[in-house]
């Protein structure tokens, strides 16, 4: 094999596979790419000269480098305690020309040479991430909806379990059901448009924009909110002009702003203001909602903008705070907006729901 390697033609043999190839010495030192490695690939021999000089090419992020060295090292050395001079991993690439790409990545060692082919597995692990990422949509919008129907869920039980103890009259009972109707009304909302929003054939959520008139959509929580504003005296301040519109999915929408807005009522002082207004850039649009609450501190922040992967709130969360705020976070992220948050104690929050503009 060492003879063969030497000569010419062996290279001339190797250019005519399909896969990319690598050969480098047992030492990591790079000897030839065939030519299907430099179509695919795009790196000449001279740039990745070594392992060492591989790994900075391909994979550009410290982090992701530094776990494919690790699960690398792992496979290699489990492969030497098994016999075997054979090892492969899939991972995805950073191309010569900037793209990025998924292979299954085979090591074979003939004498004191290495052979390393490439198969390109980008677009069965495409697919695999988009039902990933799908999956992963409908478990944060499942956890919403679910932290979302428990409030009103939660006041109509109790009314039902202690009506009969109330010694209310007809009056104060309809009184009661009246303020009951919306909350109802808003569960069956969330819940139709969950489902009209849901692909039958692969269980995902299907964006649906739109223009979206900020004054009536924010208007429609005084209504909601109408008896917990009333309870606390808590106003909303409306910095919105009648005209003012964004392009985004009203339900998706909906969701992260019922979090800010509960989370705002929740700390705000009795008789405070809850103010809403929009601020609009070339590239975004940032739906301001402030409180004159006690402020969180930058842990408290950190926690919430540090939160990722729903999977994980469970254990990393072991109170009630910040979960709703954490899941529209991270909802509104899936959807390419960003959520900010401003506070100081003593002086109240800011949450920025930034929505990028549609080009």
């Amino acid at each position: 094999m060492k003879n063969l390697v030497l000569k010419g033609e062996f290279y001339e043999s190797i250019d005519l596979i399909i896969t990319p190839i690598i050969l480098a010495k047992e030492d990591t030192e790079c000897q030839y790419v065939n030519k299907a490695f430099l179509s695919a690939v795009g790196y000449n021999q001279a740039e990745i000269i070594d392992q060492s000089a591989w790994f900075d090419k391909v994979y550009p992020d410290p982090e992701y480098r530094e776990d494919v060295k690790n699960t690398w090292r792992m496979l290699t050395e489990a492969a030497k305690v098994d016999g075997s001079s054979h090892a492969h991993m899939i991972s995805k690439i950073c191309c010569a020309d900037g793209s990025y790409k998924w292979f299954d990545i085979h090591e074979n060692i003939y004498g004191d040479i290495k052979v390393v082919t490439l198969l390109d597995v980008n677009e069965s692990q495409k697919s695999n991430e988009e039902l990933i990422d799908a999956i992963s949509q409908k478990d944060i919008l499942l956890s919403v909806i679910a932290h979302d129907v428990r409030s009103p869920l939660g006041n109509i039980r109790q009314v039902i379990n202690s009506y009969k103890d109330l010694g209310l009259s007809t009056e104060e009972m309809a009184g009661i059901f009246a303020g009951i109707l919306p909350q109802i009304d808003y569960i069956f909302n969330i819940i139709n448009s969950l489902l009209l929003r849901t692909s039958d054939e692969r269980g995902s959520f299907i964006e649906k924009r739109e223009k979206i008139n900020l004054s009536m959509f924010f208007g429609k929580y005084i209504d909601y909110y109408h008896e917990r504003l009333v309870q606390r005296d808590i106003n909303f301040v409306f910095n919105i002009a009648g005209n003012d519109t964004i392009d985004f999915d009203p339900f998706i929408l909906d969701v992260i702003s019922r979090n800010v807005i509960d989370n705002a009522i929740k700390y705000s002082p009795d008789s405070g203001s809850i103010f809403i207004s929009c601020q609009k850039s070339d590239n975004y649009s940032d739906l301001v909602i402030r409180d004159m609450g006690p402020g969180m501190s930058a842990t408290q922040s950190e926690r919430i903008l540090g939160n990722k992967g729903s999977r994980r709130l469970k254990n990393q969360i072991t109170d009630s705070f910040g979960l709703g705020l954490i899941m529209a976070k991270e909802i509104l992220e899936k959807h390419n907006g960003q959520l900010k948050i401003n506070s100081e104690i003593g002086k109240g929050t800011s949450f920025n729901i930034q929505i990028p503009n549609l080009a």
